[in-house]
């Protein structure tokens, strides 16, 4: 049996648009991550950053998947909602641990864990157009920059 020509198209739809979608949310919170200004350099280690991309790329193909499979009709949004999000804050995480800098970088765990919880809600409710950004600062709220000691001759 060979798959019909619809097939090819949803699997081309479904991969092109996690690629689009997930690229976007990617690039919107690198962006940001750019923009974020410490005392100190920062560079980003190359692998890690492409896992982040990954992740927002799957998060996204994920949320897409479920949401043909008919989830939407039976759960009102609240598969695709949590997958989505989780997938965000997972996203999210996964950058800053793309972070290279001279410092220390500590969690509020507390905070990581209210930052999903909205990631999840906001996206559960149908709220698709929540900002990025907000969800990415909150994010950033959880996270502390210390300095890093330092021995001197050796």
């Amino acid at each position: 049996m060979t798959p019909k020509k619809g097939e090819y198209i949803r699997l081309g739809g479904l991969i092109g648009g996690s690629l689009t979608m997930g690229t976007g949310i990617w690039a919107i919170n690198f962006i940001v991550m750019l923009a974020y200004h410490l005392p100190v350099a920062i560079a980003y280690d190359l692998p890690i950053v492409i896992v982040f991309w990954l992740a927002a790329v799957i998060a996204s193909g994920i949320t897409f998947y479920s949401l043909h499979r008919g989830f939407a009709h039976r759960f009102s949004l609240l598969i695709p909602g949590i997958l989505m999000g989780s997938g965000i804050e997972s996203m999210l995480y996964i950058g800053m641990a793309a972070m290279r800098l001279p410092a220390e970088i500590h969690h509020n765990y507390l905070i990581v864990a209210l930052s999903f919880l909205v990631a999840v809600i906001f996206k559960s409710i149908r709220k698709s157009d929540v900002r990025l950004d907000e969800i990415h600062f909150k994010g950033h709220g959880g996270m502390r920059v210390g300095s890093t000691p330092f021995r001197l001759g050796g």
